[in-house]
């Protein structure tokens, strides 16, 4: 289980790496907290911008590890927002969209569990000068994911 997880995230990283055409790939790192049921975690992870699937509408698929309350979460997200550029005033971007998980759930000396979740996604994101993006946003479950999740964005462009 835990090694085609592994193997997805490399897939992941390397279809972004080559759609990206410069020289750096666009990847970021994120953080956050985690709340769901009885569960209160932090999270990191990373991310890959694959870019625009449509008009204001991208791919950013990325993983996150949770940690805490004895419970260890892996998360592969793929992450498909709307980028409400006409609501837009520079260098503030908001987007929302939703999110189909892969989920692994592992809680110390209770065994552990995988899913398949969907949630709904809002955020911000704040344009950087030289190109870099900080973002925060909020994930809400709809169906088998996490409850709440807070998570700030620094990406890489």
């Amino acid at each position: 289980m835990k090694r085609s997880v592994l193997v997805l995230v490399i897939l992941v990283i390397a279809a972004g790496a080559g759609r990206s055409g410069a020289v750096t790939p666009p990847l970021g790192i994120r953080g956050g907290y985690t709340s769901w049921e009885s569960v209160n975690q932090f999270h990191f992870g990373g991310h890959v911008k694959l870019g625009d699937l449509f008009p204001n509408v991208a791919l950013t698929p990325n993983l996150e590890l949770g940690f805490g309350d004895n419970t260890t979460v892996v998360a592969v997200n793929g992450d498909l927002v709307y980028r409400f550029t006409e609501l837009a005033n520079a260098p503030w971007g908001p987007y929302a969209g939703g999110c189909l998980s892969f989920i692994f759930v592992d809680v110390s000396g209770a065994g552990s569990d995988t899913d398949l979740g969907l949630s709904g996604v809002l955020g911000t994101t704040y344009a950087l000068s030289g190109g870099n993006e900080v973002f925060a946003e909020v994930r809400l479950g709809i169906m088998d994911s996490t409850g709440f999740k807070f998570t700030v964005v620094y990406t890489f462009f």
